[in-house]
């Protein structure tokens, strides 16, 4: 399974997605999942608690002695400081669950929103890192 690397408080966590995850993970986040990850640019705190949580529980090693963070874990990931780094991990973590052809699809249309950010003025590393 491929995965991404989420950086948080010095800690590495590796992110996957996988249906069952993110099934189980709506289930309990109560909203849905599948929507949010269409759609990153307008998701609730709800949604992007479930999605780490369903990120990190699908990539979280088998043979670890530890549990995978709980969704509260995933929720004290989430704040005004992270949320560029985890909204960014979260869309790699997806964007490698989808077959070569729609990678290379779906990089080319976050190249096309970005260059329309720059183009506005908006510099797109201010507002991940905000």
């Amino acid at each position: 399974m491929k995965t991404s690397t989420l950086l948080i408080d010095g800690k590495k966590y590796q992110l996957a997605y996988d249906f069952n995850a993110i099934a189980d993970a709506e289930s309990l986040a109560g909203c849905n999942l599948l929507n949010a990850l269409e759609n990153m640019n307008d998701i609730t705190a709800a949604q992007l608690r479930g999605l780490l949580h369903a990120a990190l529980v699908a990539a979280w090693p088998v043979e670890s002695k530890l549990l995978p963070p709980s969704l509260a874990e995933a929720g004290t990931m989430c704040r005004v400081d992270t949320i560029g780094i985890v909204t960014t991990a979260l869309g790699e973590a997806y964007m490698l669950t989808l077959p070569e052809e729609y990678q290379a699809k779906a990089r080319a249309e976050a190249a096309q929103l970005i260059a329309a950010d720059e183009a506005e003025g908006i510099d797109p590393q201010a507002v991940q890192n905000a």
